[in-house]
């Protein structure tokens, strides 16, 4: 045998080993089909899964329980999805509500910020009117205290005045009163000189008898001089008043007491002030 049918031989016995191969292989792949798919569940042992049959109708059966568990879960999904929808509209509403509010709200507000403007311009106003009311008061605290003064000021005059008036009617109380007493002196006087056969006329005031005296009292309008009816002093005679070198004034007399007497100043002759310790005399000296 030459090489070329050694090496056919060898060929031909590895195609039988292939042969062999696949047919082995093809043993071991082939399937009963049937019984793949007619195996009930008491003959599943070994490994070897149930039927396909019998595994179609246990999806059948899953299917129908999914299906069942889906229309389930479908009707809660409706009746969340109802649940949903209501509790939406009851959103919306509150939502519609709370809108409504917000603008009523809003409105309040704006309302709130208009009476806080306007407040703060009523309060501005009250302070300027407040400053000018204090300013004014102040004023017018100024000018009470000014007239307060004028007030004390002439309730100190009317007191003075009210001392003068009761020394002046203690002086004409006193006049009065000398008054009276001369008259009937007078009156008995010129009984008298009728009954001695004498004239009864008094002497003429341009007689003035030549006097000299002092100022021991001023009062408002009115002196008290320290000559009297002994002097020879009668009611109308005039002095004249002098202070040192200088001259003050005029003065009539209006009542005569025997010790002293009123004088009345004569404002046209008047240079100054008559003051206690002042003289007086019915003659100036040439």
């Amino acid at each position: 045998m030459n090489l070329i049918g050694k090496i056919f031989v060898f060929a031909v016995f590895i195609m039988s080993l292939v042969l062999m191969t696949f047919a082995t292989a093809i043993y071991l792949s082939h399937t009963n089909w049937k019984d793949t798919v007619e195996r009930p569940p008491e003959q599943v042992s070994g490994g070897k899964p149930l039927g396909l049959k019998y595994q179609l109708q246990e999806a059948e059966q899953e299917r129908e329980k999914l299906d069942r568990e889906i229309k389930e879960l479908t009707a809660k999904v409706a009746a969340s999805e109802a649940s949903r929808d209501q509790v939406v509209a009851k959103l919306q509403t509150a939502i519609v509500d709370k809108s409504t509010e917000l603008d009523v709200l809003r409105a309040e507000k704006e309302k709130r910020q208009n009476d806080v403007q306007n407040l703060a311009d009523e309060l501005k106003d009250a302070k300027e009117a407040l400053q000018r009311v204090t300013a004014d008061a102040e004023r017018l605290r100024g000018d009470v205290r000014a007239q307060q003064k004028i007030v004390d000021e002439q309730v100190d005059r009317a007191a003075s005045l009210a001392a003068q008036l009761e020394e002046q009617k203690a002086f004409l109380a006193v006049a009065n009163e000398r008054k009276a007493q001369l008259e009937r002196q007078v009156a008995n006087a010129r009984m008298l000189l009728q009954q001695s056969g004498l004239a009864v006329d008094s002497p003429p005031r341009d007689r003035v008898p030549k006097l000299d005296g002092d100022v021991i009292a001023v009062a408002e309008g009115a002196i008290e001089i320290s000559l009297g009816g002994d002097d020879g002093l009668q009611v109308g005679h005039t002095l004249e008043v002098y202070r040192g070198d200088q001259y003050v004034g005029r003065a009539v007399v209006r009542a005569v007491r025997p010790d002293h007497a009123i004088a009345e100043p004569v404002r046209e002759y008047m240079r100054g002030v008559v003051q206690r310790g002042d003289k007086v005399t019915t003659r100036l000296k040439a």
